[in-house]
């Protein structure tokens, strides 16, 4: 069956129209490599960096699915995953009432910034998209701005490493291009939550920041799935 093109002219497509693709031939496509998380209950397969076995990683406890080859929906499902845990992540920072003006703007934004990504990939997946999730945090991660912050820069340094990782496994073309770009506004985040933690003071970021491998990324993400 014929169809639009997948790989649309990266000058001329906003994200979210990128990720309007094809949805019968991005059912198709497949991915190397991945493990699998448990997320509320859900078991969710996690894109592989290419230090991985190509036919799967070790699943995490509590997982009820062997880990195996994933396809680029099951890489998108842990991406979305991962947005659904950042706009929680977020919410929780600004109802905190640790913020002020410019702080409290920028908090505010960097939840509509991941709430643009959820809705690019919910958009992809339709009806397989997450939703309705449950997260948990460590104790003491909203008792201060600094808390806060820290947080939010290990999880930002997860997304990261995460999307560029993916961006290496997905096979199709115009996902890759949402997921480099997300990855990139995820770096954003990054370098701001790391000055705000410095207590407002320029941090010095990585030439070449680092791809997560599978096991990385699942020690990083594992502790705030419920």
């Amino acid at each position: 069956m014929s169809g639009p093109s997948i790989t649309p002219d990266p000058a001329e497509v906003s994200p979210m129209e990128n990720a309007n693709l094809d949805r019968a031939r991005f059912l198709r496509r497949g991915a190397k490599g991945g493990l699998v998380l448990a997320v509320g209950g859900m078991a969710l397969a996690a894109a592989a960096c290419g230090d991985d076995d190509e036919t799967g990683a070790a699943s995490t406890t509590g997982s009820t699915t062997a880990a195996g080859p994933v396809d680029d929906v099951a890489i998108a499902k842990l991406a979305a995953t991962a947005e659904l845990l950042a706009i929680d992540f977020y919410g929780m920072g600004i109802d905190s009432g640790f913020f002020r003006a410019d702080v409290l703007a920028y908090m505010k934004a960097a939840r509509q910034n991941e709430q643009d990504h959820y809705d690019a990939l919910a958009k992809v997946l339709g009806a397989e998209a997450p939703k309705d999730l449950m997260f948990v945090y460590p104790d003491g991660t909203f008792a201060s701005a600094k808390s806060i912050a820290d947080t939010g820069t290990a999880l930002e340094t997860a997304f990261v490493g995460a999307y560029m990782g993916a961006i290496s496994s997905l096979k199709d073309n115009g996902l890759k291009k949402v997921a480099a770009q997300i990855g990139a506004n995820e770096a954003q985040h990054l370098t701001t939550l790391k000055s705000l933690g410095a207590g407002g003071k320029l941090v010095p970021n990585p030439s070449l920041p680092d791809v997560l491998t599978a096991e990385e990324a699942t020690a990083a993400v594992t502790p705030f799935l419920a």
